[in-house]
């Protein structure tokens, strides 16, 4: 699996790799391919997520409420700098969603592999709002709406910036360090599940039932890129409450309501989910003690750079604040798999 969850995808020594005298050793990411039938989809996204071993390790450092850095992130950050700056609780820490996102992280009803329930996708199709994920980040719902940083005042604006600056070069630091590795285990268990047999043939039966439907997509995650794009115009970042037309709504909604009645036949979700939650325990296991050790690292660097936010405001140079911080991107899908 070939998602970017940090900046980089060096393994360090200060990371999960170990250090000796001679070459570095990565993280194990063997696993044995699981055995998992047909299951039942979970109940919600927010169910499937709570099965998966890893995904809080994934989310270290994007999410400030992962169970393992509580209040800890890249947006915690910023907006703690905000309030060093002056500006405490500032309601301007910029954040938008990245509508390719769709990995383990960032769990939406929409996400990849197509998991959509029917009342859903006939009511909102793919245009469910974002507050629960956005939560489930530990980011306010009413960061989604923030102002664009150029209507803001010079010396609020000048803030940001450096903020910006200084959440960006800790991303920087952290990802050549403690989570270098986790963002190798993350690649590796991404491309497990979607190379995993059972994944691959229920992809198949989906893709299948998608033709049937009249649509040409082979592989779930791309319908709903497709649907924003038809919608916003081809952005790659767009706020959840933009106007769109109602054709373009009714198409989005018609597309919807077939990707989640194909998954459902196909029982993709249930598959999907099952493989990764296997994937993910196996990975946890091997690996259990250098995860604890990149936890512990971030959360002491992490510390640390709070304590430094006064220095660090009085040399940072001021990116120039935009309406949207760059969230990771989404894995990139095999050419043999593209629509």
């Amino acid at each position: 699996m070939r998602i970017q969850t940090g900046l980089s995808l060096f393994v360090l020594c200060a990371g999960l790799a170990a250090c000796t005298a001679s070459a570095p050793k990565g993280p194990d990411v063997t696993v044995s391919t699981p055995s998992v039938g047909r299951p039942p989809p979970p109940s919600s996204v927010q169910a499937a997520l709570s099965r998966m071993a890893f995904t809080p390790y994934a989310a270290l450092g994007q999410s400030g409420n992962d169970g393992l850095a509580p209040g800890a992130s890249d947006f915690a950050l910023t907006a703690a700098c905000m309030t060093a700056a002056g500006y405490p609780d500032s309601g301007n820490v910029p954040i938008a969603i990245n509508p390719a996102q769709a990995g383990l992280v960032f769990g939406q009803p929409w996400g990849g592999w197509g998991y959509l329930g029917d009342a859903e996708a006939r009511q909102d199709g793919f245009r469910v709002q974002p507050g629960a994920a956005l939560s489930q980040l530990g980011i306010g719902t009413g960061a989604a709406s923030a102002p664009d940083p150029a209507t803001l005042p010079p010396a609020e604006r000048t803030a940001l910036g450096k903020c910006s600056t200084i959440a960006e070069d800790f991303g920087n630091a952290t990802a050549n360090g403690p989570l270098g590795g986790i963002a190798t285990l993350t690649n590796d268990i991404y491309n497990d599940v979607l190379e995993d047999p059972a994944v691959r043939h229920a992809t198949q039966t989906w893709g299948a039932c998608m033709a049937r439907n009249g649509y040409s997509f082979r592989q779930p995650q791309t319908v709903f890129r497709a649907e924003i794009q038809d919608m916003y115009g081809g952005v790659h970042f767009i706020n959840a409450g933009a106007p769109v037309s109602a054709a373009a709504n009714r198409a989005q909604i018609a597309a919807a309501v077939a990707d989640a009645g194909c998954t459902d036949s196909a029982d993709l979700a249930g598959i999907y989910f099952a493989v990764q939650a296997s994937y993910e325990q196996q990975i946890v296991n091997t690996n259990q003690q250098a995860l604890t050790d990149a936890v512990q690292q971030y959360r002491a660097a992490y510390a640390k750079e709070l304590k430094k936010l006064p220095s660090l405001l009085q040399t940072a140079k001021a990116n120039p604040a935009t309406s949207a911080e760059q969230r990771p991107p989404a894995p990139p899908s095999p050419t043999s798999a593209a629509s």
